[in-house]
C-alpha cells in the first residue's frame, strides 16, 4: 500500500471512530422526568436535580420520562438518611456524586423510560430510637442529643413537636442548623407552637407532612398531627385505617398533644375531650402498644387500657416542677423481640445568654431571640425615665414588642396574677396586670409596656442595656409621679421609689406569677 492510500485508510478509521465517540458522548439529554416518592417528601426540583427528604427508613423514588429519545440523566439529593446504613438499589445506572453528614446525591442514567431508585436502612434484631419534644427554640438540648446520637447510633430520632417558639423561618433555620452534623435520620411532627403565624407552611417546606406512617423491622410507626388541639374526622379516619391495617408486632404512635394530662388538676391536653376519649379507645381496640407525646414539659409513663403512654417534653422549654415530673431529658428506646426498654437520659438545663429571653405562662412557655422579636408586631416610641433622685435618663427612641403580646403567646394572665421580669444578673421586678394590659387611665401616663430590642437604631448586643423593659409614656417622660399613679399596692413605686427601677435591663426571663 502506498503512502497516500495508507493516509486515506487511516483518515477513514479516525472519522469512523470520531462518529462513534460522538454518538456516545453527545447523545441528547432528555427533559426532566416526572418524579414520585414513597416514604419521603419531594421538597423541590430543578431542571436536573430533585431534593427529597426521607420520612421513613425505606424510600422508593420513581423517575418517568415522556420521550424514549436520548438519555435520561438526573440527580437526586436524598437528605435525612444514615449514609452508612442506607443501601441503594436501582434498575438504572446509579453513581453517588456527593455525600454529606446525612445526605447522598445520586446520579441516575438510563435509556429506559422509567427508572427506580430504592433506599433501605439495614435492620437488625433490635430497633433503637430516641424520642423527645418541646425544644421550642433552645438548641442546647438538641446539640446534646445530636452528640449522643452520632456516638451511639440509634436507628432514628423522633421530635414530638414544638421545634420552634412560634414557627418563623429564622426559627426553623436555627433548629436545622443545630442538626447540621447529625448523621442519624430525624423524624418529627408539628406542635402548637410550630404552626403559629403561618408556621405550618414553613414546617411543610422543611420537614414534609406532619401526619404519616412507616414500617421498620417488627414495628409500624404512625405519626399523628395534633397541633391544632383537635383531630378532624378525615385525620381520624386516616389514623384508624393506618393502625388497623397494620399487622406489625409493635404498633407505635407519635404525636404532640397527649389525650390526657397526668398531673393532678392539669388540663394541658387536647381541647376536645370527646376526641381524646375517641383516640384512647382506638388505641386500645386496635392493638397500639405505645403512644409517645410531648406538649406537657415533663417525663411521665402511664398505662391506660393496656396502652403505654409516654410524655416526653423536656428538650429545652421550661419544665414543670420536679414534683410533677419536670426534667430536662430525652428517652432512649429499644425494642428487642417482645421486650421494651426505655432509659430516660438527662439533659443539661438551658443556659440563657443575654439576648435570649424565656417567656413563661401558667401552661406554656417559649424561648425567643432578638431576631425572633423582630418578626413580631413592632412598637416604636420615644421615652425616658426618672430615677429615685429625680434625675432623668434613658432618653431616646425605643423599638420593641408589647409585653402583652408576648404574654398572650403563652396563655395570657389574669387580673390577680403578677408578671415577674428578671435580668441576666438576677435583678427582678414585679408588675401588675394593669402594667401589662393598661386601661385608658394608666395608658395615658405609662403608655405601652414593651420589651425593647433596639435603642436609637442600635440593636443588642451592641446596645448593652438590651433587651430591656421600657414604658413608652405618651409625653415621652415616665416620671416618678407617673410611676406612683401606675403602681399596684406593694409593687412598683411602693416597693422602690423610682420609675427607672421598672426599666429592667438585659432581660432573660418574663414569667407569669400564678402562685
Amino acid at each position: 500500500m502506498n503512502r497516500g492510500a495508507a493516509v486515506l485508510v487511516l483518515s477513514l478509521v479516525l472519522v469512523a471512530a470520531g462518529l462513534a465517540v460522538g454518538l456516545f458522548v453527545f447523545q441528547p439529554i432528555r427533559e426532566s422526568p416526572a418524579i414520585s416518592v414513597q416514604g419521603g417528601y419531594l421538597v423541590g426540583t430543578s431542571s436536573d436535580t430533585a431534593l427529597v427528604r426521607a420520612m421513613s427508613l425505606s424510600l422508593d423514588i420513581t423517575l418517568l420520562w415522556e420521550s424514549q429519545s436520548g438519555v435520561g440523566l438526573f440527580r437526586i439529593n436524598v437528605t435525612n438518611i444514615d449514609t452508612e446504613r442506607m443501601i441503594a438499589e436501582s434498575d438504572a445506572q446509579v453513581t453517588v456524586v456527593a455525600v454529606g453528614y446525612s445526605s447522598k446525591t445520586f446520579e441516575v442514567r438510563t435509556t429506559a423510560l422509567k427508572a427506580e431508585l430504592s433506599l433501605r436502612h439495614t435492620s437488625s434484631d433490635s430497633i433503637r430510637f430516641y424520642v423527645f419534644g418541646d425544644s421550642q427554640g433552645y438548641q442546647g438540648g438538641m446539640q446534646q442529643i445530636v452528640l449522643s446520637a452520632n456516638e451511639n447510633r440509634p436507628d432514628f430520632l423522633f421530635h414530638c413537636g414544638d421545634l420552634t417558639p412560634f414557627g418563623q423561618e429564622n426559627q426553623y433555620v436555627s433548629f436545622t442548623q443545630a442538626l447540621h452534623n447529625l448523621t442519624i435520620p430525624l423524624f418529627a411532627t408539628t406542635g402548637n407552637h410550630d404552626v403559629r403565624k403561618g408556621g405550618d407552611l414553613r414546617y411543610l417546606q422543611h420537614f414534609g407532612p406532619s401526619s404519616y406512617s412507616f414500617d421498620f423491622g417488627a414495628a409500624h410507626f404512625t405519626v399523628l398531627d395534633t397541633s391544632s388541639g383537635n383531630v378532624s374526622e378525615a385525620a381520624y379516619s386516616w389514623l384508624a385505617n393506618d393502625i388497623i391495617g397494620s399487622s406489625a408486632e409493635w404498633k407505635i404512635v407519635f404525636t404532640h398533644i397527649p389525650p390526657f394530662d397526668p398531673r393532678p388538676g392539669g388540663n394541658h391536653t387536647l381541647g376536645n375531650t370527646t376526641t381524646a376519649e375517641r383516640l384512647m379507645n382506638l388505641f386500645k381496640t386496635s392493638g397500639v402498644n405505645i403512644v409517645f407525646a410531648g406538649h406537657i414539659h415533663v417525663f411521665n409513663e402511664t398505662i391506660f387500657g393496656g396502652v403505654h403512654y409516654v410524655i416526653t417534653g423536656g428538650a429545652g422549654a421550661t419544665v414543670s416542677p420536679s414534683s410533677q415530673g419536670g426534667t430536662y431529658h430525652y428517652v432512649n428506646v429499644t425494642l428487642q423481640g417482645s421486650n421494651l426498654l426505655m432509659n430516660v437520659i438527662p439533659l443539661s438545663p438551658p443556659i440563657l445568654a443575654v439576648g435570649t429571653i424565656t417567656i413563661r405562662g401558667v401552661l406554656d412557655s417559649m424561648t425567643v431571640s432578638l431576631e425572633d422579636l423582630g418578626t413580631l408586631t413592632t412598637i416604636v416610641g420615644s421615652s425616658s425615665f426618672q430615677n429615685q433622685y429625680g434625675n432623668w435618663g434613658g432618653l431616646g427612641e425605643y423599638r420593641g414588642v408589647r409585653v402583652s403580646d408576648l404574654v398572650d403567646m403563652v396563655g395570657g394572665m389574669t387580673t390577680n396574677e403578677l408578671l415577674s421580669v428578671s435580668a441576666f444578673d438576677g435583678y427582678q421586678r414585679l408588675y401588675s396586670y394593669w402594667n401589662v394590659y393598661p386601661n385608658d387611665s394608666w395608658h395615658s401616663l405609662q403608655g405601652d409596656m414593651i420589651l425593647a430590642y433596639e435603642f436609637n437604631e442600635t440593636l443588642g448586643p451592641t446596645w448593652q442595656d438590651g433587651p430591656r423593659i421600657a414604658m413608652l409614656a405618651p409625653d415621652g417622660a415616665y416620671s416618678n409621679d407617673d410611676c406612683l399613679a401606675t403602681s399596684a399596692p406593694g409593687l412598683g413605686f411602693y416597693y422602690y421609689p423610682s420609675a427607672g427601677a421598672l426599666w429592667v435591663r438585659c432581660v432573660v426571663l418574663i414569667e407569669v406569677n400564678h402562685e
